[in-house]
């Protein structure tokens, strides 16, 4: 499992880099995780719908895969004797959902991974998994930042000691943040509280939240370790066709320059800026997607640790849907978001009649949310039916 402070990763970047961890271990590309944090102060490191004029460099690429690479390698060649578990704690007063007017639902869950040494007497790792987005700083800051999950890993290693080891990866954060609006944000509207003193104090809030978690999870020193992957093809949504989206873009780029500077705020140019990024968001996908035949494969990976399952979905999963995916499995489950590559949001079926931001930036059809509760549902079961093979070594 490997944790990165990036927005997100494509698939073909992540498959180039199962390949040479592969190479390097022989470890099965379907037992490989690769997740992003979806911190939003890093490099540009994908190319979708909210930078369709970005470029990435390959020089960066090619040193980011090259790292990946020997970073898994290192682990698995100084791995040890260990105990393993996995379980969960919780935490409030960190994320919020910014989509509804009582800024709720959430998921209060922490899922946790623990590694003891040999004899059970010191706890060397920790994977905290908690849904929010890490954007307390806003698009004002030019500092690259793993925002509050750096504090929340920071806080947990201090606590650790000397060889201690945390990482961070992120659950179903798709409507889950501080609470400032997604759209807004993304136009450049800066709200108050955006700063690295806040996110400091989210950050070590979780901490300590998993930090006294971690009695309760007991660790085992032969536990039932397995993966499990499938490509799943889930419905497009109808977008218009490449000509009428281009139309729209250019309709809306014209609008926005007729308004001039106006007075920087007004609600004309707010209500322009936000028309001209649902249609370049919209232009992208139907460029996009002209080529596929209405539907869209996805890969979902699942590794079971002992009695609980963690599910890599390579989207920003609508919180209610992580909670209705838990609330059906028959065993303990625990999302994690962009992972594996990157499809942008993932919302409920009953999000697309209220629109919004989240919805005009997902490309799957409503349809896909109970196509997703069935495929999870059939991969985690395939994990406790002894048909997905085990993963060796300690």
């Amino acid at each position: 499992m490997v944790s990165l402070d990036l927005l997100a990763l494509s698939s073909d970047f992540v498959d180039q880099v199962r390949g040479r961890i592969e190479a390097a271990t022989g470890l099965r590309r379907d037992a490989i995780m690769i997740a992003s944090t979806h911190t939003h102060a890093g490099p540009v490191t994908i190319k979708t719908f909210f930078n369709p004029q970005d470029s990435l460099d390959d020089a960066y690429m090619n040193s980011l895969a090259e790292a990946i690479e020997q970073s898994v390698s290192e682990a698995y060649q100084t791995r040890f004797p260990a105990r393993i578990g996995a379980g969960s704690g919780r935490v409030s007063g960190i994320g919020v959902n910014r989509r509804s007017t009582d800024k709720k639902p959430i998921d209060e869950e922490i899922g946790i991974i623990k590694i003891d040494d040999a004899n059970g007497g010191t706890t060397r790792f920790v994977l905290i998994n908690y849904a929010c987005h890490p954007t307390v700083l806003g698009s004002n800051n030019l500092l690259a930042t793993g925002d509050f999950p750096h504090f929340a890993v920071q806080a947990v290693e201090a606590s650790l000691g000397e060889g201690g080891f945390a990482m961070f990866v992120n659950g179903t954060q798709g409507n889950i943040s501080m609470g400032h609006s997604s759209e807004l944000s993304a136009i450049g509207v800066i709200t108050p509280g955006r700063t690295f003193e806040h996110a400091a104090e989210l950050g070590e809030r979780l901490a300590r939240a998993t930090l006294a978690a971690l009695p309760n999870i007991l660790t085992d020193d032969d536990p039932v370790i397995a993966t499990a992957a499938s490509i799943v093809d889930f419905p497009l949504k109808d977008l218009p066709k490449v000509e009428e989206a281009g139309i729209k873009l250019r309709d809306a780029e014209d609008k926005l320059e007729s308004l001039g500077s106006d007075d920087g705020a007004s609600t004309a140019l707010m209500a322009a800026k936000s028309q001209l990024l649902y249609a370049s968001i919209t232009n992208f996908y139907a460029n996009e997607t002209a080529i596929l035949d209405g539907h869209l494969p996805v890969e979902l990976q699942a590794v079971r640790i002992g009695d609980a399952v963690f599910l890599a979905v390579p989207a920003e999963v609508f919180v209610e849907i992580g909670l209705e995916l838990k609330r059906r499995a028959p065993f303990r489950t625990f999302i994690v978001g962009i992972a594996n590559g990157y499809i942008a949001y993932f919302p409920t079926r009953t999000a697309y009649a209220a629109g919004g931001y989240e919805v005009v930036s997902s490309k799957i059809a409503p349809t896909s949310e109970e196509i997703f509760y069935q495929k999870a549902l059939e991969l985690g079961n395939r994990l406790f039916a002894g048909s997905a093979e085990s993963v060796s070594g300690s």
